[in-house]
């Protein structure tokens, strides 16, 4: 993945070194991602987070999808209001290593319930985030991806190019791991089953009749993966060897439980020369979607390497 220039008047003021070491649990502790203290310096509030290795999206990089959820739970330490999300949206500028630590700082945006964080590492950013915590909203125009649902599902095939990906890979080390693997109707269209286990909820979150809450970051995380199988025949086809996230788009319409059977369907939109648009939604044993997802992956010809290695 490209990185972006930066400038001296980009670059944070607090570094990896001068804010406290990541010490408590952010989301599900059975992730392994760490968070430190929060410090305020020069309008932000800071942060230093670390995830382990085996959070994979390509080999020993941050999977896409915790990479746009993370800033969530960061912003609503920001929050006054305490209101469910209703979106966020990421652009990834350079991978996020594992198992090295890198800063997150975040503040309000110009409207009620909206938040603006980056994260950085080594004088590099790394992502752009917003975080629209204004409450739930219903998703429309998604009648495509619920008549997938509708199908019988197909077989699964997991497929090594991302091998050790926590969201699908069939070689994931990370004992939380979703192997949510794909399952094709078509070289552009995915059906998969798939239900998420106790560990994966979201600490101290239950819906009405007391049931944990799966948490955003695992929402985010395999709504992730489907977007970039979508993608893989037509990145292909171009002499590409595989795909990247470039952004991503989550959007909440309800909460979702562990343990409840859902569906994630995915289908690949537009092919924009390297720009790949695709959507995934997950979508509930009643027909209900509870969270859709609208990515642009990039073709590459090789994966990225993270930062600083």
């Amino acid at each position: 993945m490209k990185r972006v220039a930066t400038t001296d008047a980009d670059r944070p003021s607090p570094t990896e070194a001068t804010l406290p070491p990541p010490a408590q649990p952010l989301g599900p502790s059975a992730l392994g991602i760490r968070v430190s203290a929060a410090v305020e310096a020069d309008g932000w509030t800071w942060w230093t987070l670390e995830a382990p290795l085996g959070l994979d999206g390509p080999p020993s990089v941050l999977q896409g999808g915790l990479v746009t959820a993370i800033p969530v739970a960061l912003a609503r330490g920001l929050d006054p209001h305490g209101a469910p999300l209703c979106a966020v949206t990421a652009r990834l500028e350079a991978p996020t290593p594992l198992a090295t630590r890198f800063v997150a700082r975040a503040r309000p945006g110009t409207e009620a319930g909206i938040s603006e964080v980056e994260t950085w590492a080594g004088g590099v950013r790394l992502a752009t985030t917003r975080v629209e915590l204004t409450g739930h909203a219903p998703l429309h125009q998604l009648a495509d991806l619920v008549a997938l649902a509708e199908l019988p599902p197909p077989p699964p095939e997991p497929d090594p190019i991302y091998a050790t990906c926590f969201g699908c890979g069939v070689d994931a080390t990370h004992p939380a791991a979703l192997r949510a693997y794909p399952a094709w109707i078509d070289p552009q269209r995915l059906s998969i089953p798939w239900v998420a286990s106790k560990e994966l909820a979201s600490p101290g979150r239950v819906t009405a009749d007391g049931a944990p809450l799966l948490d955003e970051l695992l929402v985010a995380a395999v709504l992730d993966c489907p977007t970039a199988w979508v993608s893989l025949a037509s990145a292909r086809s171009g002499g590409h060897v595989g795909v990247v996230l470039g952004t991503l788009h989550l959007r909440i319409a309800e909460d979702a439980a562990v343990l409840d059977p859902v569906r994630i369907t995915a289908q690949l939109d537009a092919v924009e020369g390297r720009r790949l648009r695709s959507r995934s939604a997950m979508i509930d044993s009643d027909g209900r979607v509870l969270a859709s997802v609208e990515a642009v992956n990039i073709a590459v010809r090789e994966l990225p390497d993270p930062v600083g290695r």
